[in-house]
């Protein structure tokens, strides 16, 4: 009795002669050996082969299981008439051949493009997980907004989805969803490239030396204090006498790695300033504070040239109130644009900052 999975499944090393055993075997197994003698065929084995390619093409190949469903309503017809009226035989065997044989092709179609599927989505798996890490951490840098959020968790939800195909054997729609979460990944990332461009700026970072050069001969000369705030370090230096004294962890504004270009941006401010005003008690909602004296007569020409170009929103005012100030410690940049410290941190600047105090922001140093 003739194995029909085995004539639908056969290892693709008996391709080259393939088509002749299966037309042999489905040939003997039906009754067409040439007997003289037609007999009804046998079909059991080949309903049930049929019907497990069918079953294997549901999901992914749903036209070529259609297709197989409609050759085997032919073939069930043919048989049909055949056992009926005896005097036709031939028909249903004929059918159930090129069943048969259309079901090995479909079944070796479909495992096929499995096969493709799973290498796809285990090329691409370790290589987005590795992008999504990436992007889960520049998602936490300041200048990222709400539609870089919102690609991040579009991407996180993809990827999860994709874990969840995949333990499923679903390896086609998993790999796509893979894709789909490289795509919100690219976004972040892009994102955060543009941000971080303007620190591999020749001309910014000689700016930015300029200035912190400017405060460390101050504080030599005079043996002053001077605070020099790296933003991309979200480092505060404090130095006395030229010497370096303390490093403290600083957070920024929501945009903090932008210049301050005017009111609401959320950016912190870049350039020379003295401290103006001390707070403290009820005068500071952010335990103590540094008044500093933003905006400059630098900032105010930027402004003015920002407005006159259009890049600065018309109603938009050049904004005020920059702080050093306590209350932070979050592990994020969450101010309007001033620089937070820890209350410790802020307890030991304050005491040795007094009005007047050269505090220089840059860029990074």
């Amino acid at each position: 009795m003739l194995n029909w999975q085995y004539v639908v499944a056969l290892r693709p090393a008996a391709r080259h002669r393939r088509p002749l055993l299966c037309a042999l075997l489905v040939a003997s197994a039906l009754g067409l050996s040439g007997c003289a003698e037609k007999a009804p065929p046998d079909v059991d084995g080949a309903r049930r082969a049929v019907r497990a390619a069918i079953r294997l093409a549901r999901s992914s190949a749903p036209q070529q299981a259609r297709y197989l469903e409609r050759l085997v309503a032919d073939a069930e017809t043919a048989t049909a008439g055949e056992l009926a009226n005896p005097g036709q035989a031939g028909r249903a065997q004929s059918a159930w051949l090129r069943t048969v044989i259309a079901a090995r092709d479909v079944s070796r179609k479909v495992r096929l493009q499995r096969d493709a599927a799973r290498h796809r989505y285990e090329v691409l798996f370790p290589a987005v997980d590795a992008e999504l890490r990436r992007a889960n951490a520049e998602i936490r840098e300041a200048g990222m907004g709400r539609r870089e959020a919102a690609a991040m968790q579009r991407a996180i939800t993809a990827f999860n989805t994709a874990l969840r195909l995949a333990a499923a054997g679903q390896h086609g729609p998993a790999a796509d969803k893979i894709e789909k979460a490289r795509e919100m990944t690219a976004v972040v990332h892009a994102s955060w490239r543009s941000v971080h461009s303007r620190f591999q700026n020749p001309a910014l970072l000689s700016q930015w030396r300029s200035w912190a050069d400017v405060g460390l001969r101050e504080s030599r000369m005079t043996g002053r204090t001077v605070v020099i705030v790296d933003k991309l370090r979200r480092h505060l230096v404090v130095y006395q006498g030229g010497e370096r004294v303390v490093t403290f962890s600083a957070e920024l504004g929501a945009n903090g790695l932008q210049r301050k270009a005017h009111a609401g941006d959320s950016a912190t401010p870049e350039g020379t300033y003295r401290v103006v005003e001390r707070k403290q008690g009820r005068a500071t909602n952010y335990y103590k504070a540094l008044l500093i004296n933003y905006p400059n007569e630098e900032d105010r020409a930027r402004y003015a040239d920002g407005k006159r170009i259009g890049t600065i929103p018309r109603r938009a005012g050049i904004g005020g109130l920059i702080e050093i100030h306590g209350e932070g410690g979050e592990g994020r940049d969450w101010t309007d644009g001033c620089v937070a410290l820890t209350n410790q941190d802020m307890d030991w600047l304050f005491d040795r900052t007094p009005v007047g105090t050269l505090v220089v922001i840059v860029g990074t140093a």
